[in-house]
Protein backbone atom coordinates (compact mmCIF):
# COMPACT_ATOMS: atom_id res chain seq x y z
CA UNK A 1 0.00 0.00 0.00
CA UNK A 2 3.05 2.39 0.75
CA UNK A 3 4.51 1.75 -2.45
CA UNK A 4 1.34 1.95 -4.55
CA UNK A 5 0.63 5.38 -2.74
CA UNK A 6 4.47 6.83 -3.57
CA UNK A 7 3.44 5.83 -6.79
CA UNK A 8 1.14 8.15 -7.17
CA UNK A 9 2.50 10.75 -5.56
CA UNK A 10 5.51 10.53 -8.18
CA UNK A 11 3.14 10.30 -11.29
CA UNK A 12 1.81 13.70 -10.34
CA UNK A 13 -1.65 12.96 -8.10
CA UNK A 14 -4.38 15.55 -8.86
CA UNK A 15 -4.64 15.58 -5.48
CA UNK A 16 -3.81 18.98 -4.09
CA UNK A 17 -3.44 19.91 -0.36
CA UNK A 18 -3.44 23.07 0.32
CA UNK A 19 -0.24 24.14 2.44
CA UNK A 20 0.80 26.78 4.54
CA UNK A 21 3.20 27.66 1.83
CA UNK A 22 0.74 28.30 -0.51
CA UNK A 23 -2.72 29.50 0.77
CA UNK A 24 -3.60 33.19 1.14
CA UNK A 25 -4.21 34.35 4.63
CA UNK A 26 -7.59 35.72 3.29
CA UNK A 27 -9.57 36.32 0.26
CA UNK A 28 -12.16 39.16 0.20
CA UNK A 29 -15.29 37.90 -2.16
CA UNK A 30 -17.69 40.71 -3.56
CA UNK A 31 -20.31 41.07 -5.42
CA UNK A 32 -20.23 43.81 -8.40
CA UNK A 33 -22.30 47.19 -7.62
CA UNK A 34 -25.58 47.97 -8.38
CA UNK A 35 -26.98 47.62 -12.14
CA UNK A 36 -29.02 50.23 -13.63
CA UNK A 37 -32.54 49.55 -14.36
CA UNK A 38 -32.43 48.93 -17.90
CA UNK A 39 -31.11 44.51 -18.64
CA UNK A 40 -29.20 45.36 -21.07
CA UNK A 41 -26.96 48.02 -19.95
CA UNK A 42 -23.86 46.27 -18.89
CA UNK A 43 -22.12 48.87 -16.76
CA UNK A 44 -23.02 50.01 -13.26
CA UNK A 45 -25.69 52.67 -12.34
CA UNK A 46 -24.63 55.82 -10.71
CA UNK A 47 -25.70 54.10 -7.38
CA UNK A 48 -23.34 51.13 -8.33
CA UNK A 49 -20.44 53.47 -9.47
CA UNK A 50 -20.65 55.28 -6.03
CA UNK A 51 -20.17 51.78 -4.19
CA UNK A 52 -17.49 51.07 -6.48
CA UNK A 53 -15.61 54.19 -4.63
CA UNK A 54 -17.12 53.10 -1.57
CA UNK A 55 -14.96 49.98 -1.54
CA UNK A 56 -11.79 51.72 -1.96
CA UNK A 57 -12.26 53.28 2.05
CA UNK A 58 -13.50 50.22 2.56
CA UNK A 59 -10.72 47.76 1.73
CA UNK A 60 -7.88 50.54 2.62
CA UNK A 61 -9.44 51.36 6.06
CA UNK A 62 -11.39 48.32 7.46
CA UNK A 63 -8.84 46.72 10.25
CA UNK A 64 -10.66 42.96 10.04
CA UNK A 65 -9.81 43.02 5.98
CA UNK A 66 -6.60 44.53 6.11
CA UNK A 67 -5.11 42.63 9.09
CA UNK A 68 -2.71 40.48 6.46
CA UNK A 69 -2.28 44.31 4.78
CA UNK A 70 -4.18 45.23 1.52
CA UNK A 71 -4.77 42.57 -1.78
CA UNK A 72 -2.02 41.88 -3.54
CA UNK A 73 -4.24 40.81 -6.27
CA UNK A 74 -7.54 41.52 -7.98
CA UNK A 75 -10.03 38.83 -10.06
CA UNK A 76 -13.10 39.76 -11.85
CA UNK A 77 -14.82 37.89 -14.25
CA UNK A 78 -14.00 37.86 -18.24
CA UNK A 79 -16.36 40.06 -20.14
CA UNK A 80 -18.41 38.13 -22.29
CA UNK A 81 -19.67 38.89 -25.87
CA UNK A 82 -23.07 40.18 -24.49
CA UNK A 83 -21.23 42.72 -21.75
CA UNK A 84 -21.70 40.43 -19.12
CA UNK A 85 -18.71 40.32 -16.55
CA UNK A 86 -18.21 44.18 -17.39
CA UNK A 87 -19.96 45.39 -13.60
CA UNK A 88 -17.41 43.14 -11.76
CA UNK A 89 -14.54 44.67 -13.33
CA UNK A 90 -15.95 48.29 -13.24
CA UNK A 91 -16.87 47.92 -9.41
CA UNK A 92 -12.71 47.29 -9.02
CA UNK A 93 -11.74 49.72 -11.40
CA UNK A 94 -11.35 52.73 -7.93
CA UNK A 95 -9.62 50.31 -6.10
CA UNK A 96 -7.12 48.93 -8.85
CA UNK A 97 -6.48 52.61 -9.44
CA UNK A 98 -6.02 53.63 -5.83
CA UNK A 99 -3.57 50.67 -4.64
CA UNK A 100 -1.88 49.91 -8.12
CA UNK A 101 -2.85 47.07 -8.78
CA UNK A 102 -4.51 45.08 -12.08
CA UNK A 103 -7.87 43.77 -12.21
CA UNK A 104 -6.91 40.41 -13.45
CA UNK A 105 -10.09 38.37 -15.72
CA UNK A 106 -8.82 35.36 -16.48
CA UNK A 107 -11.96 33.45 -16.46
CA UNK A 108 -15.66 33.38 -17.24
CA UNK A 109 -18.24 33.82 -14.15
CA UNK A 110 -19.80 30.41 -14.38
CA UNK A 111 -15.65 28.93 -13.86
CA UNK A 112 -15.35 29.10 -10.12
CA UNK A 113 -13.54 26.79 -9.90
CA UNK A 114 -10.43 27.60 -12.15
CA UNK A 115 -10.33 30.60 -10.19
CA UNK A 116 -9.99 29.16 -6.86
CA UNK A 117 -7.66 26.44 -8.29
CA UNK A 118 -5.56 29.20 -9.63
CA UNK A 119 -5.26 31.71 -6.48
CA UNK A 120 -5.17 28.56 -3.99
CA UNK A 121 -2.21 26.74 -5.75
CA UNK A 122 -0.19 30.49 -6.39
CA UNK A 123 2.44 30.84 -3.90
CA UNK A 124 2.52 34.23 -4.86
CA UNK A 125 -0.31 34.68 -2.63
CA UNK A 126 0.75 33.26 0.21
CA UNK A 127 -0.08 34.62 3.34
CA UNK A 128 -1.63 37.86 1.79
CA UNK A 129 -5.12 38.86 0.92
CA UNK A 130 -6.91 38.55 -2.59
CA UNK A 131 -10.01 40.49 -3.40
CA UNK A 132 -12.56 38.57 -6.14
CA UNK A 133 -15.23 40.49 -7.58
CA UNK A 134 -17.99 37.80 -8.80
CA UNK A 135 -21.25 37.57 -9.97
CA UNK A 136 -23.88 37.07 -7.09
CA UNK A 137 -25.20 33.79 -8.78
CA UNK A 138 -21.31 32.00 -8.79
CA UNK A 139 -20.28 33.35 -5.12
CA UNK A 140 -22.21 30.25 -3.31
CA UNK A 141 -20.15 27.97 -6.13
CA UNK A 142 -16.48 29.95 -5.64
CA UNK A 143 -16.89 30.03 -1.93
CA UNK A 144 -16.93 26.62 -1.82
CA UNK A 145 -14.19 26.18 -4.75
CA UNK A 146 -12.60 28.29 -1.96
CA UNK A 147 -12.67 25.19 0.73
CA UNK A 148 -15.56 26.99 2.41
CA UNK A 149 -17.81 24.16 4.32
CA UNK A 150 -20.89 24.14 4.59
CA UNK A 151 -21.50 25.90 1.26
CA UNK A 152 -23.02 29.64 1.70
CA UNK A 153 -26.44 30.03 0.11
CA UNK A 154 -27.35 32.44 -2.78
CA UNK A 155 -27.06 36.27 -2.86
CA UNK A 156 -30.28 37.98 -3.33
CA UNK A 157 -30.56 39.60 -6.63
CA UNK A 158 -30.91 43.28 -4.64
CA UNK A 159 -28.08 42.62 -2.31
CA UNK A 160 -24.45 44.62 -3.31
CA UNK A 161 -23.11 45.40 -0.03
CA UNK A 162 -22.23 42.07 1.44
CA UNK A 163 -18.46 40.54 1.62
CA UNK A 164 -17.42 37.73 2.45
CA UNK A 165 -14.22 37.06 4.35
CA UNK A 166 -12.50 33.88 3.89
CA UNK A 167 -9.41 33.28 6.64
CA UNK A 168 -6.89 30.19 6.12
CA UNK A 169 -5.34 28.83 9.26
CA UNK A 170 -3.56 25.50 8.68
CA UNK A 171 -5.41 25.12 5.33
CA UNK A 172 -8.80 25.07 6.48
CA UNK A 173 -11.26 28.08 5.49
CA UNK A 174 -13.06 30.39 7.53
CA UNK A 175 -15.99 32.37 6.50
CA UNK A 176 -16.93 35.77 7.98
CA UNK A 177 -19.49 38.07 6.83
CA UNK A 178 -19.75 41.96 6.26
CA UNK A 179 -21.27 44.84 4.96
CA UNK A 180 -19.25 47.94 3.47
CA UNK A 181 -21.19 51.28 1.65
CA UNK A 182 -24.56 52.40 2.28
Amino acid sequence: MIQLHLLVLLAGSPVRTRTVETTPAQIVLIRHAEKPDDPANPHLSAAGLLRAKQLVTFITTDPDVGRFGLPVALYATRTTNDGNGQRTQETLAPLSQALKVPVLTPYLGRKPGALARLILSSKAFAGKTVLICWNHENIPALAAALGVFPVPRAWKKKNFDRVYVISYREGKATLSKMRYGN
